[in-house]
């Protein structure tokens, strides 16, 4: 996790890793349950045969929103990294800003020191606030972007665990799904960092849980 010390504060929180590895595991998929032998006959096999069919047909539902999920993680990710990037360079500018910025305010108390010898030295004192006043601003400046920064990264994080949402399926078969499930360790990172593994409610319960 990166180290803002020139912000402050982390306006773009995530894990795009672990983002990726969701991604992943969900475009896997799973293989389908083979049929029943074929020796197996009776009411029982017919049985089987007429549940096996309605599973099949749970999982094809399960899978298509596992690869739509997949899909909204990917885009997600490519946001996060975007959104890092920018955090990273609003980052250099405030260390630097910060940094000039010390140095002004000692520029600033020297020559209130010396301002009531000469007007020169007064000149110099008031030329001293000005810079440190002029620094100040632009660090402000700096701060606001990184506050709308991670305005919008949070309000996308949000946009993203909707659509997750809104692609789990609600069949048995997905609740039953442990692979399904697991991913919602990653999930859970997008905001609040490292997955957490006792996260195991089902992908979009568990992100929402994430986001607070």
């Amino acid at each position: 996790m990166a180290d803002y010390r020139g912000l402050g504060f982390d306006p773009t929180p995530g894990h795009a890793g672990a983002v990726a590895a969701a991604s992943e595991r969900c475009a896997a998929g799973f293989a389908d349950p083979g049929p029943p032998p074929r020796e197996w006959t009776g009411a029982a096999a017919d049985g089987f045969g007429t549940r096996l069919e309605a599973v099949v047909s749970e999982l094809t539902a399960v899978r298509r929103a596992m690869r739509a999920a997949a899909e909204v993680l990917d885009g997600w990710a490519t946001t996060l990294l975007g959104n890092q990037r920018r955090a990273e360079e609003l980052d250099r500018r405030a260390l630097r800003l910060r940094r000039a910025l010390a140095e002004a305010a000692d520029e600033v108390d020297h020559t209130g020191a010396l301002a009531r010898f000469t007007a020169a030295d007064a000149a110099a004192h008031d030329a001293a606030v000005t810079r440190h006043d002029e620094l100040r601003r632009h660090l402000d400046e700096v701060l606001d972007e990184a506050r709308l920064l991670e305005r919008d990264h949070r309000a996308e994080a949000r946009r993203v665990a909707e659509r997750l949402r809104a692609e789990e399926p609600s069949t048995a078969v997905a609740d039953a799904l442990t692979g399904f499930s697991a991913i919602t360790a990653e999930l859970a990172s997008v905001l609040l960092g490292p997955p957490r593994p006792a996260a195991t409610a089902g992908a979009a319960a568990a992100f929402r849980a994430g986001l607070g």
